[in-house]
């Protein structure tokens, strides 16, 4: 491990997966936000985050520490053991729970560049179908920032969608509109295989095969916000899915050299 200052800041750099390695975190912590990167919960990566969240959380005992925030995937209905290991610490716990998270750079934008690269996208019934109400990511961090020592929260899951609802089939066409306009040929199976499908989006783009795998697991899943009280959590303006990939795709543009 190693500390380092940044303008008021202390950065600490540890492996969360070796105990011993893990010094004591600065005691006058107020908010910790534990957004390590969610992996397949197949035996030995569920093993992984247990271990990493428990070892964060041994640390975090140690501190003054009053609220523990994370996410997770919303209406899957795995139990997300690193949750509940962070729920039994000293700190109140909240979780937002995320359904698809739509930002440059995000895996579902990465997803649906693989799916498309190609001149027919091939889906599964059940992914076509799935009901998903995706959210801005610049949406997801002023929910956040709205959540830190907010009373409101503790002990507390919330799910955080944005404010429409598509099908995944209606999601590739809006991409194409915005990313590759003139591409309309959506093929539709009755199956392909999640670990095939995954090994495909992984060879088609920077995805690895694990964040893959999650991402289209998570399509046998509606991913929709029964529970809306996170809107009462510092009103917004909610971005639309369209005016995300707008934002997104006016954003690529600017940063293209010139």
């Amino acid at each position: 491990m190693s500390q380092k200052k940044h303008e008021g800041a202390q950065v600490i750099q540890a492996d969360l997966l070796r105990n011993a390695a893990i010094e004591p975190f600065p005691v006058n912590i107020d908010v910790a936000l534990y957004l390590g990167g969610r992996l397949t919960q197949t035996t030995g990566f569920a093993g992984l985050e247990a271990l990493s969240a428990q070892n964060f959380i041994n640390a975090l005992n140690q501190t003054d520490c009053r609220q523990v925030i994370t996410t997770s995937n919303l209406n899957n209905p795995k139990i997300q053991v690193a949750d509940e290991i962070l729920a039994g610490g000293s700190a109140a716990f909240t979780c937002l729970q995320l359904s698809m998270v739509i930002g440059e750079g995000s895996l579902a934008m990465e997803l649906f560049d693989a799916l498309t690269h190609h001149t027919t996208t091939v889906i599964t019934s059940a992914w076509a179908a799935a009901q998903i109400q995706p959210v801005y990511i610049n949406d997801v961090l002023s929910y956040l920032k709205n959540c830190l020592l907010n009373a409101a929260t503790f002990g507390n899951r919330l799910s955080v969608c944005g404010p429409e609802v598509f099908s995944f089939k209606q999601m590739l066409f809006d991409y194409c509109a915005a990313f590759k306009p003139g591409k309309k040929n959506i093929l539709v199976l009755p199956a392909l295989g999640t670990r095939l499908a995954s090994y495909i989006a992984n060879f088609l783009s920077p995805l690895s095969y694990p964040e893959a795998q999650n991402l289209l697991a998570n399509l046998h899943y509606n991913s929709v916000c029964a529970d809306t009280r996170i809107w009462d959590i510092g009103p917004q303006q909610y971005v639309s899915f369209k005016q995300s990939l707008k934002l997104i795709h006016d954003q690529s543009k600017l940063s293209i050299p010139a």
